[in-house]
């Protein structure tokens, strides 16, 4: 049986909230979604936070051109091997522009964090105004990723 998740990432790959602030988060994180296996998990390693299913291409964020799949995974392992994705630095095949793998344009959100609030099968999304809330209780910008399985 395939499921939809909910994630909400910082969009400071390294960026861990405070205990209490996590706590906040993921008390308002609960009243806005109402889903199933609502959780805050910390990792001991920066993630790559996917969207399942749901990613159809990626493009760099410089000039818009669809980055092959190839060099993508070659980035990603490069980047997991040499720094375990401490630090997510490329140079894109297409114009040769220094980006992060963070701030690539995954059509269909994606992104990295040590840090991240997941509902299984919410019952509502998130508006602006409470991804603006959840990230002044976390003390960052947050990036929402729609995640199937």
């Amino acid at each position: 049986m395939s499921e939809h998740f909910l994630r909400i990432i910082p969009t400071d790959p390294l960026y861990v909230p405070p205990a209490g602030a996590q706590d906040q988060a993921i008390s308002l994180f609960t009243s806005c979604v109402q889903g199933e296996d609502i959780r805050g998990s910390t990792t001991e390693d920066v993630a790559f936070v996917d969207p399942g299913s749901n990613l159809e291409r990626i493009l760099c964020p410089n000039c818009g051109t669809v980055l092959p799949d190839e060099w993508w995974g070659q980035a990603m392992d490069q980047a997991y091997a040499e720094t375990r994705f401490q630090d997510l630095d490329v140079v894109v095949p297409c114009c040769e522009t220094h980006c992060s793998l963070n701030d690539l344009c995954y059509d269909r959100p994606a992104g990295f964090a040590h840090f991240l609030l997941e509902a299984r099968s919410p019952a509502n999304d998130l508006t602006e105004e409470d991804l603006a809330l959840l990230g002044s209780v976390l003390g960052c910008q947050v990036r929402k990723i729609w995640a199937y399985y």
